[in-house]
This record gives structure tokens, sequence and C-alpha cells, in this order.
């Protein structure tokens, strides 16, 4: 058995194998509304709270009808819904990676044993949320390759690269390169403009405000990402 987990990044989700039965397909996201086959969905995020968003209403509609969907408990209005053994998998995995839908992914099909696990459609490369969420996604890969588990990665996804290691990447010549050409453009970007400079002259009369505005967000951001 080989399992194809599918995220949303276009560079890579339309060349996971639909077309050959050997693969089971798993996915998740709106964007994976129209594959043209999955066996699995997963939607780990609370259907209650998307419910209010207005751009999520077609997609949890959509959701009531897929025969196989992962959710966080069975529900009466989801027929298909499976819930999903998190306590199970965090007792296998431990509690620190879940930062994903690719994490739970990942763990459950590592449990199913399979001869390959494919990944299509995960780059998880921006600097946010994607960011945060890309160590979790590499321990689960780890993990895999640990169980003796193939893992099938196109081309076009650098989910494979990891993070240079800590303190080490200002000894690379393409570090320094790389960030002297961020500060020279940056540097571009202030001095072009003289509506910008007005701007950064406001934020400036306004840091100490913008500051504590940051700290408050950041610290409920760190807690929602932290507790449960």
């Amino acid at each position: 058995m080989k399992i194809a987990l599918l995220g949303s990044a276009p560079s890579s989700r339309m060349l996971a194998p639909f077309n050959d039965t050997d693969w089971e397909i798993w996915a998740c996201s709106p964007a994976n509304m129209d594959l043209p086959r999955f066996d699995i969905f997963f939607e780990i995020h609370g259907l209650d709270t998307e419910l209010r968003d207005p751009q999520y209403a077609e997609f949890v509609k959509w959701c009531k009808t897929l025969p196989q969907i992962y959710m966080q408990d069975k529900r009466p209005e989801y027929p298909g819904s499976i819930k999903y053994p998190f306590d199970e998998m965090s007792e296998k995995f431990g509690r620190f990676f879940w930062t994903s839908s690719l994490s739970y992914m990942l763990a459950l099909a590592i449990d199913r044993k399979p001869e390959a696990i494919g990944l299509f459609g995960v780059d998880m490369s921006a600097g946010d949320e994607y960011g945060y969420q890309r160590a979790g996604c590499h321990y689960f890969i780890q993990k895999a390759e640990e169980a003796g588990i193939d893992i099938v990665v196109p081309f076009e996804s650098d989910i494979m690269h990891p993070h240079p290691p800590y303190g080490f990447r200002e000894a690379s010549q393409m570090w320094w390169k790389q960030n002297t050409r961020w500060k020279e453009l940056h540097s571009k970007h202030i001095g072009v403009s003289a509506e910008i400079a007005r701007l950064q002259k406001m934020i400036e009369s306004k840091r100490d405000e913008a500051s504590i505005l940051s700290g408050a967000m950041e610290q409920a951001q760190y807690n929602c990402n932290t507790y449960s």
C-alpha cells in the first residue's frame, strides 16, 4: 500500500498519482475540492467556527457529502465523519508537533505502515503560518523514514529541505550574498518614495503604541497555538 497526502500548494498538488490505483489519496484543504480523485479527506479545524465565515459556507456544505472525512469528532450532520484518534496518535508520537493538518495525516499514514508516503502540494515555505507548521511536518517525515517508509516528493516541492542549523547559516557564502542583497533592496525601497518616507516617520511616532499592540497580538497567537 502507498498513501499520497495532498496539501494545497499549487506547484505540485495536481502531480499526485490520481490514475495509479496502487496509491490511496488522502487530502485536506478547501483548495482540494476539485481533485479528480481522493479516498479520504481530513478537516481537523472546528467547523463551527468556519460556519461563521461566509467564505467557507460552500466548503462546509461540501464536507457534509463526503463518504470518509476525519474530524475532531464524529458528528451526525457529517454522515461520513470519522473521529480522528488523537489520543492514540499523540501517545505514539508525542504532544509537540501537531502543527498542521499534514501532521495529523502523516501520523495516521505512518501508523498504517505503508510502503511509501507521497507528499504533493506540500511546501510550507511561507514565513508566517506555514513556517510555524513546517517543523511539525519535518518531525513526522523523520518518523516515517525511521519506520522504513519511503518518502516520495515531487521535484517542484522543497519540503525535504530543512532549515539551516542554527548558527551555521552565517558560515554560508550564499547566506551572506542573499542577506546583502536583501539589505540593498530594502534600502532602495525605503529611499525611492517620498510617500514611504512619510509613512515611515508616522510609524516611528507610533512605535510605542504599535509595540504594545503587537506584543498583545503575539501573546494571543502564542496562547492559541500552544494551549487547547
